[in-house]
């Protein structure tokens, strides 16, 4: 149980102040959250990320099949006025991330005096609460882990099974493509060619716009490409990532890349749905009723989704 009364030590309008420079940070926060973190930064620079106001769960609209519907015709004809069922609803859950930052009643006495020092401590706290967001959120965008309550990661969203509400092993249109490589240096070219033709469905439409892999993968890649096809870049590279191309395409490494994997992605179908309310809030400082400490929490809520999970491929088991 919380409430708002705080520790007496410290005024009241003390409290305002930390809760003020916590909230006015919050400004920097997103920006430096969404700049750091790979994933997050290809969506916000493509403009995926979709600020979404509430709601029981996040909706996507799913083509399911090609409507065949119209064609052609002359004079009087009959046309056809009847349109198929060729889209269906995939319900993705919201899912929460906080990160605490919390002011003992010895820290507050270790720093009485001058309101200046317990601000410098605050700001001393709030830069170790967004390493540990720009980490949680850095590893839960690629990668799954214990956590059941997890973003959806492009581990999940990259396959064949279920995904939001939808079954892949049901609905074979909501599947991407899995192929498992081996060697790099005898085979990896190759692999990435033909997922990367698999997933276009033409030469000028709907081809990847993104590759993402492991270090080591990308290292593979850059000593086996030509000078002309190891071109930076430079969109990526203005956000301070590393990056290459492969047809065109700007591959970059992830540290939380599964070993032995790259992806190939698709920004026309990837989002990043935010809560309106919810992207990286603060609130107020407040005191347990049975501690002696202040603790205010940065909350995110939100998930990756894609209405399109075709477009997506990844290669597996590269060594």
């Amino acid at each position: 149980m919380a409430n708002e009364v705080f520790i007496p030590s410290m005024s009241s309008s003390g409290n305002v102040v930390l809760t003020t420079s916590l909230a006015d940070y919050r400004r920097t926060l997103i920006d430096n959250v969404y700049n750091a973190v790979p994933v997050w930064n290809i969506l916000n620079q493509a403009g995926r990320k979709r600020m979404v106001d509430g709601g029981i769960s996040i909706v996507e609209h799913l083509v399911s099949r090609k409507q065949t519907d119209g064609g052609w015709y002359q004079g009087r004809d009959t046309l056809n006025t009847t349109q198929g069922e060729n889209t269906m609803l995939c319900e993705y859950k919201w899912q929460n991330a906080y990160e605490p930052i919390q002011i003992s009643r010895d820290d507050e006495r270790a720093n009485s005096g001058d309101m200046h020092k317990l601000i410098d401590l605050v700001g001393t706290r709030i830069q170790l609460a967004e390493m540990a967001i720009k980490d949680r959120a850095g590893q839960a965008a690629v990668t799954s882990v214990t956590d059941a309550v997890n973003m959806i990661p492009l581990s999940t969203l990259v396959g064949t099974g279920q995904l939001g509400t939808v079954a892949g092993s049901t609905d074979t249109f909501w599947q991407s493509t899995v192929t498992t490589s081996g060697v790099f240096a005898t085979q990896g070219l190759t692999d990435m060619d033909t997922l990367y033709y698999a997933l276009a469905s033409s030469s000028m439409q709907d081809t990847p716009t993104h590759i993402i892999t492991t270090r080591s993968i990308f290292t593979k890649f850059k000593q086996t490409r030509l000078p002309l096809e190891r071109l930076q870049n430079t969109e990526v590279g203005k956000a301070g990532f590393t990056s290459l191309t492969f047809n065109g395409v700007p591959i970059i490494w992830d540290q939380y890349c599964d070993s032995g994997v790259l992806y190939m992605c698709n920004t026309n179908y990837w989002n990043l749905v935010v809560d309106t309310e919810t992207d990286f809030v603060t609130t107020p400082f407040i005191t347990p009723s049975n501690q002696t400490i202040k603790v205010a929490m940065i909350l995110w809520r939100g998930n990756q989704t894609t209405n399109n999970r075709r477009r997506f491929g990844k290669l597996t088991s590269i060594s």
